[in-house]
Parts: C-alpha cells; structure tokens; sequence
C-alpha cells in the first residue's frame, strides 16, 4: 500500500475512534473512565509477599522469551495477570501465567490437565470481537503463559463508579448485546463459559464488553448437549438446575421444586444453564447485584420503580424473565435474546457507526516508525489498536506532506461539498480533480490500488453483505499561489 493511502488509513482511524467515542457519550453510553496510558505511564499496585514472588518468577521467564517490560494487572483464581511489553514493534500483550510446575520441575498434573484444557477452549472459541482473543501460548520452566489482546478494564469498574452500582438503560442493553454476542458465539463451538460473571467482563479499548477467563470453560458433548463436568463457577448467576441437590441449604431447594412440579433436571451445565446465567448478569446490569436471587430463582423477579421508567421495559422483562424461566427448557434461547438486543440498539444506533476500524500491518508499521509515541494492542485478525501520545502531534505529523488526500464517507456525499469549498477558500488553494465513486463495504474495509488506476476506489465484501457508501478523493487538494 502506497505511504499516503497509509497515512490516510491512520488519520481516519484515529478520527473515527474519536467520533464513536463521542456519539457514546452524546446516547449516555456510561464507560471506562479512563486515560489511554501508554505503558510507562502505568503505576503498579503494591503487592503481597506472594504475588511479588510468582510476579518476579514470570517476568525472569518471560525476559527470556523476548518480552522486556512488565506491569500487574491482577490475579485470578488459577494464576497472574500481567501486561508485558515488546520494544521490539511497541506491542503490548496481557498475559495469564499459571503456575504448572514446583521449583524442582515437578508437574501439577491437574493445574496443568486444566489450562491445557482452557487454551484448547480459547484456540477454539477464536474469532469474535465479544470474547477474549488467545494470541499465543507457551510453556516456561514453572509456568504455562496465555497470551491475550489487552483490554482496557471490567465492567465492574464501570458498575461500581456508579453511585447506584447500576447501569442506565442504554448502557445496560449495549453491554448485554456485547456480552451475549459473546456467549452466542462461543455455544456455536460447542464450548460453555461456565463460570459467566461481571467481573469476566472486560471493556476493550473500542468500549466493547468482552466475555472473557475461560479457567473453568468446559465443552459440550455434541449427542447430549450437556457438559463433561459439573459446573464450578460463581454461585450468584449459577443457573438453579446446577446446584448440588444434597446442599440442604440452597440445592435441596430446588431439587425439591422440581419434584414437586414432576420435572427431572440434569445438574450439568448446558447451553440452557448459561442462558440462565446470563438472564441474572443483564438483571443486575439494571437492578444492581441482590445476593438473595442466590434462595429465589424459583421465584418470579421483582423490578423497582426506576425499571419501570425505561423506554424498552416491556422488552428487557420479558428478555429477562424468558432467560430465568425456572424450568430449563422453558428458557428463551440465547439467539433470540440475541435478536431482541441488536433490535434495540438498531433503533438506537447505525450500527455500522458502532464499528472502530483498526489499523492494518502496513499502517501499524508507518505507525511505528513516526516520531510521536505509539504503542499497539493487537488483535487475533491481524489488527491493531493504536495507544498514542498525543493525537493532535500525530495527525499534525502525517499531514505534513506536499500531497493531500481526504476521504469523506458518507451515504450522502452532498453535504460535505460546500464545506470543502469554504476550507479550500480559506487556505488561498485551488482544487486539482475531484473524484467520486462508489464502493462496498460494511465492517472492514481494505483500500486496493488497482493497476493503472489512481487511489480514487476502494472495494471490499465481507460475509456477502454489503453496503454502499460513497468516497469523495481529493488530491493536491491546497496549491501554493504563484
């Protein structure tokens, strides 16, 4: 790709971001709070006497397999979490470190049966933008390492800077469609999160929800549609069919319900089970976290004087309780929950607006190569997410170039005709061509040079849907007067 279109690709990028980020906030879209800091400007938190031990064993480990700089990030119930840095090309990785072996070599035959088992998971669960993308794995002397694209937080910490430990409407559907195009996706592999909760839910730096932690993930046997294993994770979304039946104290509970209603229930995970789960994680996204649903989920939910003011309440109840339907296989399927949330947010939104394009290889290589300070989030497509020192430095730079090239994408190119008149009016310029074509596109986009043919076209079609859009090129669009 020729250095200007390059250029280009990183101009629109970085204006494109900027403008969902903006239109989030203008919906009331409630986000990360937070600056995109680039690594040497990330404090670490103190640690305890263990975490600092295990901490120092990873990075020694990791300095040898060429990354050169590290940060904490936390740690989950299996292992560290850290965000390691390659000067090689400015990429920045979050890593899961898991501890495989003692010091002596000896295995963990277990721990280690059980990340084997999670990376298989991730390997198969590749591909969407909603789930954690598995980069890369490997095996250290005591350690086995995941090596994931960075996210920018949880939606726990969106939930808890809230005063009411709630989300607004809006916001609550965005993320309950981030989460369960999530979910959809990773039951279309045959796999189960088995453990879906809010703090396994990240924000990535296009303000995406992102199901991630797949430590207790299992999958599903294809004949039986129920997992191998019986499920293991947190006991507040935990579907009611999955809980032990000899606990006295919640499990035998339910068991009994479903006696009395003379219905048999296996007490393994399915695809029912998460669906379950993810009914109760949208139900405290607008109500706040109630640890009674833990002794009521064969009772019907209760929804307070705020729910009944949204705009789509009749949608979200009924979405909510067809979820949580106490009888398995009364529950709503995923995928028309799925269906009900993009309809929403359709009416919203564009939903080609939602959309941040990343940057190619080619244009990450310009990138890296430019004075201001840049550093990369990579995804598993090949693309990249650029954290940048300082926007305005940066754009300021590519322009700084004899030939100009401006796109407009727009469905109605009209509009931005007299503007470009006023600004080439007001620089003392004069246009050279003006160009217009049409091409296709909806989600990523590749601009080609075709032989023989200026840049002036830019084709693309993914998954057969397209859409059409219109590009207005303008070169040497400002000429110094004579």
């Amino acid at each position: 790709m020729a250095s200007q279109e390059v250029k280009q690709q990183l101009i629109w990028h970085v204006q494109n971001r900027k403008r969902v980020k903006q239109m989030y906030k203008r919906k009331g879209i409630q986000m990360l709070d937070k600056p995109e800091l680039m690594f040497s400007d990330i404090k670490e938190p103190k640690l305890n006497p263990q975490q600092a031990s295990m901490y120092q064993a990873m990075k020694i480990e990791l300095t040898e397999k060429g990354y050169s700089d590290f940060r904490f990030l936390g740690q989950g119930a299996q292992g560290l979490v850290l965000l390691a840095k390659d000067f090689k090309n400015q990429m920045r990785y979050a890593i899961k470190g898991v501890q495989v072996r003692d010091l002596q070599g000896n295995l963990y035959d277990e721990v280690y049966n059980k990340v084997k088992q999670e990376i298989d998971i991730l390997k198969q669960c590749r591909g969407s933008p909603y789930v954690v993308s598995l980069l890369d794995s490997f095996e250290g002397k005591q350690f086995m390492y995941l090596v994931l694209n960075e996210c920018q937080g949880t939606l726990t910490e969106i939930i808890e800077s809230k005063l009411n430990k709630r989300l607004n409407e809006i916001s609550a559907i965005k993320y309950a469609k981030d989460i369960t195009e999530g979910l959809y996706y990773i039951h279309s592999k045959n796999c189960l999160v088995n453990d879906l909760k809010m703090d396994n839910i990240l924000i990535d730096y296009n303000g995406n929800a992102v199901v991630s932690d797949f430590g207790l993930a299992d999958k599903l046997t294809v004949k039986s549609g129920y997992s191998h294993n019986q499920y293991m994770g947190n006991f507040i979304y935990q579907a009611p069919e999955c809980y032990d039946p000899t606990d006295k104290i919640i499990g035998k509970v339910y068991y009994d319900e479903y006696q009395k209603l003379g219905i048999q229930v296996k007490q393994e995970p399915s695809n029912r089970s998460e669906a379950c789960s993810l009914g109760y994680i949208i139900y405290s996204l607008i109500q706040g976290i109630d640890f009674n649903l833990v002794f009521n989920k064969h009772k019907p939910l209760n929804y307070d004087g705020e729910f009944q003011n949204f705009v789509y309440k009749k949608n979200l109840q009924e979405l909510i309780d067809g979820l949580t339907q106490f009888v398995p296989r009364k529950r709503l399927p995923i995928k028309e929950a799925l269906i009900v949330l993009k309809g929403i947010i359709s009416l919203e939104f564009q939903l080609d607006e939602l959309l941040i394009q990343m940057i190619d290889g080619d244009t990450q290589k310009l990138a890296s190569s430019l004075k201001n300070e840049i550093e990369f989030i990579q995804d598993l497509s090949n693309q990249f997410y650029p954290i940048i020192k300082n926007q305005q430095n940066l754009i300021q730079e590519l322009k700084e170039d004899p030939e100009k090239i401006l796109l407009v994408i727009n469905q109605n190119f009209a509009q931005y005709i007299p503007n470009l008149f006023k600004l080439i009016h007001k620089k003392g310029g004069k246009i050279s061509r003006i160009r217009v074509s049409k091409f296709h596109a909806q989600r990523d986009y590749q601009p080609v040079r075709r032989k023989n043919q200026s840049f002036n076209r830019q084709i693309a079609k993914v998954g057969g849907n397209t859409k059409k859009l219109t590009v207005i090129t303008i070169k040497n669009i400002f000429t110094k007067k004579s």
